[in-house]
């Protein structure tokens, strides 16, 4: 049986999707569609515009209605720095005779690792398990059947500005969307996109886009900070512009298509231009006393303005051994799925299924109501 998965992620300045059939049967993932669409009325997840924004959307669900016939199980992606993240602890007490651990005492401990004085500003939306411990037994990946007293959990929690996601659901509502799981896009795309060598060695992942940049900090296969930065390629255009000393949209025409390798020249500006955007990244990251007690020794960018120029600025700027451009491989799909700025929607589909199969940790999904109006207007309603 074919079950179709969707993923949205808003980007900066663009909404991408990602569509794919999942055989319940074999357990293989089929990306069925992939696509851009400039968005102007949303800033990563921020709405700009409300009307805009649900004319936005709903072209999105129109365009995805020629592809299925199943309903979609729906993955939003959240972006922008209205989101913010924090590791944390919780545990429970295993009073029953049996002592058996089960899903039902690993989601207790992790309910119980969000603060009790959490600001009335703030909505969990996402909370990921990393390690267990079990009577004193640490770094324990899965402790689902073993037998204990005391159950702790090591978690990363992000959290996002109750009023910025209220206007999201909102947008979905006004949809009349249903059911999707919301989940940060760096996140996803950390847990997919990056090898447990990487993770292991301390490596700093970058997703870039027009707008703002996603970071995540992993050290010693543990997810230590992420960060939502509000520049992106933008600050390399800006740099752009002034060392060919033109307006913006003078550059943005003179590096529209250009390739790096294709004009010496443009190559040094844009060298150049990337290191101050990159410089400007590394100082906000300094800012942080994770990022300054595990440095990176290794770094993986991804996103629209992943280059290789973009690559060799990164590793000069950040002093790193090892770096990589990071694209999903191997992947079964009816459409060229290997470009750096789908890692972000991809990673949402794989991260939702990782943690499906497992059973691991908490994503808030939405309540029922939100998704069936617009499936409706689109011919969709069945497939839910």
């Amino acid at each position: 049986m074919n079950r179709d998965i969707l993923s949205l992620d808003f980007y900066g300045g663009e909404i991408i999707a990602a569509l794919a059939a999942q055989d319940e049967e074999t357990d293989t993932l089929r990306i069925r569609c992939l696509f851009r669409r400039p968005s102007r009325s949303f800033s990563g997840a921020f709405v700009r515009d409300m009307l805009g924004a649900r004319e936005e959307l709903s072209k999105v669900f129109e365009e995805v209605s020629g592809y299925v016939s199943f309903s979609p199980s729906v993955v939003v992606g959240l972006r922008g720095n209205f989101l913010s993240f924090k590791r944390s602890s919780g545990f429970k007490s295993i009073d029953s005779r049996s002592r058996v651990i089960g899903s039902r005492e690993m989601d207790e401990a992790t309910r119980t690792s969000v603060p009790l004085n959490l600001s009335d500003t703030l909505e969990v939306v996402d909370i990921l398990p990393q390690f267990y411990s079990l009577d004193g037994n640490i770094r324990i990946k899965n402790p689902r059947g073993m037998i204990g007293s005391i159950l702790e959990v090591e978690t990363f929690l992000s959290f996002a500005t109750v009023s910025h996601l209220d206007n999201l659901n909102q947008v979905f509502s006004d949809c009349e969307c249903n059911e999707y799981q919301i989940m940060p896009s760096s996140v996803a795309t950390g847990e997919t996109l990056l090898t447990p060598e990487e993770k292991q060695a301390g490596v700093l992942l970058l997703d870039i886009s027009s707008h703002m940049t996603s970071a995540l900090l992993y050290h010693k296969e543990t997810l230590m900070a992420g960060w939502e930065l509000s520049f992106g390629t933008d600050r390399l255009l800006e740099a752009a512009a002034d060392l060919l000393q033109n307006d913006l949209e003078t550059t943005r025409e003179t590096l529209r298509g250009y390739e790096p390798g294709s004009d010496e020249i443009i190559d040094e500006i844009v060298e150049d231009s990337a290191e101050k955007f990159l410089t400007a990244a590394i100082k906000e990251l300094r800012q942080s006393l994770p990022f300054l007690q595990h440095p990176p020794v290794r770094l993986v960018i991804c996103g629209s303005g992943a280059n290789k120029i973009v690559l060799k600025a990164a590793k000069k700027i950040f002093a790193v051994r090892k770096a990589r451009i990071g694209a999903f491989e191997n992947l079964i799909a009816d459409c060229p799925a290997d470009d750096p700025a789908y890692c972000g929607a991809l990673g949402l589909i794989r991260h939702a299924l990782d943690r499906e199969n497992k059973q691991l940790g908490v994503a808030k999904a939405k309540e029922p109501g939100l998704l069936d109006g617009i499936l409706d207007k689109l011919g969709l309603s069945e497939l839910f």
